[in-house]
């Protein structure tokens, strides 16, 4: 059964996860939709008109808080499910290693994100329309749907590139990492994560900064034509894409080899 799927078992894993979800995550969520609400009544206290600035960057915010919350998610949702003893309730789920998979990528993928953004938006939205000295004007989801451009600025001119799903590859690929991680470590899940995630970051930026000291030594950048320097921002772009999709696939691939060789 471990390498199964049927419908109907699935269908009470996930039932069974979602009656454990509010249980689990819920004062987690409500926690991170009070930020917003906090924040606006900080604005709408000691503004006296409408931040410009605010106003484009709310949904970046938003966005911000979405992903707290889905790094949260793994550690929440299935803390014990590495654990020998404590992990017998999810070793003894009547379902297969695959559907225990994912019902979990579900959930902390595809539900938590949903259900995080439909609220905050919603909240955005009643506060938009509270008059008086409102801190917000105009409305923050006619921004989900422009994920799919990345605007580049190089010089005097801006380049569009269209990359399907930017955001959406972005998101799952920070997520899975943490998804990774909750099966490998038992405590403190999302502080080492973060840590090893930081030490990493810095060692890539030290590589960097001396590839671009010495490539500054021999070559000077603005040397560069144009239309070069235009190459080279998008193949770093498109680059970054593609990473973002094989660590996303890498990450969960190695999540569920994580459930299958799990022992109780």
């Amino acid at each position: 059964m471990n390498k199964t799927f049927d419908i109907k078992r699935f269908g009470n894993v996930l039932r069974h996860d979602a009656m454990s979800y509010l249980q689990n995550f819920g004062w987690t969520l409500v926690v991170l939709l009070a930020i917003p609400i906090l924040i606006w009544s900080i604005l709408y206290v000691g503004m006296d008109e409408p931040d410009v600035l605010m106003n484009y960057e709310r949904y970046g915010f938003l966005l911000v808080l979405a992903i707290i919350a889905m790094i949260l998610a793994p550690s929440r949702l299935y803390k014990n499910a590495n654990d020998s003893r404590k992990g017998i309730q999810f070793a003894m789920l009547p379902a297969s290693n695959l559907e225990k998979f994912l019902s979990m990528s579900i959930y902390c993928l595809v539900v938590t994100p949903i259900l995080y953004l439909v609220g905050a938006v919603a909240i955005d939205c009643i506060l938009t329309l509270i008059p008086g000295n409102n801190p917000y004007g105009g409305f923050v989801f006619r921004d989900i749907f422009h994920t799919n451009i990345v605007m580049v600025e190089l010089t005097d001119d801006l380049y569009l590139l269209p990359l399907p799903f930017y955001q959406v590859f972005l998101l799952l690929s920070y997520v899975s990492i943490f998804m990774f991680t909750n099966m490998i470590f038992k405590k403190r899940k999302v502080s080492k994560t973060i840590g090893i995630l930081a030490l990493i970051g810095i060692i890539f930026m030290v590589i960097f900064i001396r590839v671009m000291l010495y490539y500054e030594s021999i070559y000077k950048y603005d040397m560069i034509p144009d239309d070069t320097q235009e190459i080279l921002v998008k193949c770093a772009y498109y680059g970054y894409y593609v990473f973002n999709i094989i660590l996303t696939i890498a990450m969960l691939y190695l999540t569920y080899f994580k459930i299958r060789k799990q022992k109780y």
